[in-house]
Parts: structure tokens; sequence; C-alpha cells
């Protein structure tokens, strides 16, 4: 799997689901991607990135 391309798509597609934390959103792929440019694990980046796009959802539904 390129894990860089699918960052790209899943922060792309989080945006459009979750508007109002768009900036957060983007937070996460800019550290996520940065991470990878240094030499971490793009798998473990992803992981990473996908589940605090997780958190922000189930925060959002429970209105927490």
């Amino acid at each position: 799997m390129d894990y860089e391309k699918q960052l790209l798509i899943e922060a792309r597609a989080a945006i459009r689901e979750l508007p109002n934390h768009r900036c957060e959103i983007i937070d996460l792929y800019t550290v996520a991607t940065g991470e990878i440019e240094e030499g971490g694990s793009a798998a473990h980046e992803y992981e990473l990135f996908v589940g605090s796009v997780d958190e922000i959802r189930k925060e959002t539904l429970t209105g927490a």
C-alpha cells in the first residue's frame, strides 16, 4: 500500500466529512507526512493518523 497517497485520500475524506475540524485534520496530516519524510514508518504514521481521525469522529458524535 502506498501509505502517503492513502494518507492524502483519508485526509480529504475526513475534511469532507468533518469540515469543522479541517485545521486539526490538516495538522495531523502534516505531522504524519513530516514523520515519514524524517524516516518514520509510513504504515505506523498512517495508523496513527487514522486513529486520531476516528477519535475526532467519536468526539463529534458524542458531543464531547
